[in-house]
């Protein structure tokens, strides 16, 4: 009689366990949402960005043509002129090469004045005289790059600078274009930061920037900067932007390429973002859009808009809102960036 009631026990909680819900799958993380990043046109705008220096111009220099390194004249941390000698190659074979095309120059152009008096008497032919002339230009041709070569044998200065670094040693035989040293523009210091991509249309050409850097070794002291440019690709790792901005290089003190110190940045002027249309959607008669936080939260966010779709309120400069497929998300889901895959 137990067994009978246990094994009724056991159907009854069996067919019970076949009329419940399955358990719920749960949701993902978050989902992907193709984002706007939204300006709304304020006067003024001021953040701090950490930032390093870098040499204003900086160049490997080499020699063009191979050869053993006869002399390097100059030491690593030395100013140097433009023009300035700064090493030197073994000359011996080249003066070699460059006497050996003078003479065979100096050789076809009598041989093609010889040609061309003939010519005249008409005693050689015209295939002749052609040849002659070819021979000509040809060894010209050879002579000048000859001469070029025994030139390339000295390295020099092309703009007033600094050495940095000089991996050769002296009686290295050294590739052509193989790097000799490095050099650095005395003039220039340029100054590198990353830019979050909220902030990329505060960064636009038509806008004016105002900048100074305070660096860790001066603290009391800011140098003005001149914004040069912004990267238009985001660094895969951070979805951050590079900005590079350029400063004069002080004289009474030394700003050297690796120091680091914070970016002041003042924007004005700029201009308000249109709101797209698949943003927006009614809540009664009043628009809304999706806001996403810095977490990738959602929020419901009603906004007033003009008649070119530029905010006037309820949205804040740097904000970013949801684009595709508005009616589909309810507050408080996590969402991210949508990124194109590669064939899609």
């Amino acid at each position: 009689m137990k067994s009978k009631l246990s094994f009724l026990v056991i159907v009854a909680s069996l067919i019970s366990g076949c009329g419940q819900e399955p358990p719920p799958i749960p949701e993902p993380d978050s989902r992907p949402a193709k984002l706007f990043n939204v300006a709304v046109g304020n006067s003024k705008f001021e953040r701090t960005f950490p930032a390093t220096s870098e040499a204003g111009d900086k160049a490997v220099l080499a020699f063009r043509v191979p050869g053993q390194l006869e002399q390097i004249v100059v030491r690593a941390g030395q100013p140097v002129s433009k023009g300035q000698l700064l090493a030197q190659l073994n000359p011996d074979e080249y003066q070699l090469l460059e006497k050996q095309a003078k003479a065979n120059f100096q050789l076809a152009d009598v041989q093609y004045q010889r040609a061309l008096k003939l010519r005249k008497d008409k005693v050689v032919s015209e295939q002749d005289f052609d040849q002659a002339k070819a021979n000509m230009n040809s060894a010209q041709a050879n002579w000048s790059q000859a001469k070029a070569n025994l030139r390339y044998t000295k390295l020099l200065a092309p703009y007033d600078g600094t050495i940095s670094i000089i991996p050769a040693d002296n009686y290295e035989y050294i590739q052509a274009k193989e790097g000799v040293m490095n050099i650095q523009s005395n003039q220039l210091i340029k100054v590198i930061f990353q830019l979050p991509d909220l902030l990329l249309n505060r960064f636009q050409s038509k806008n004016q920037v105002d900048a100074s850097m305070v660096f860790d070794a001066y603290p009391s002291r800011a140098f003005e900067l001149t914004f040069q440019e912004i990267d238009t690709e985001a660094d895969p790792k951070t979805g951050s932007y590079k900005v590079t901005m350029i400063m004069e290089r002080p004289t009474d003190v030394g700003i050297l390429p690796g120091m680091a110190g914070q970016v002041s940045v003042v924007t004005r002027s700029t201009g308000a973002t249109v709101i797209p249309q698949s943003a927006l959607f009614m809540e009664g008669d009043t628009k809304c859009v999706w806001r996403v936080s810095e977490q990738g939260i959602v929020e419901k966010v009603a906004v007033e808009l003009n008649d070119k779709r530029q905010v006037i309120s309820g949205l804040n400069d740097g904000d970013q809102i949801v684009v595709s497929g508005v009616q589909g998300i309810e507050p408080g889901i996590k969402v991210r960036e949508w990124v194109k895959e590669r064939g899609l």
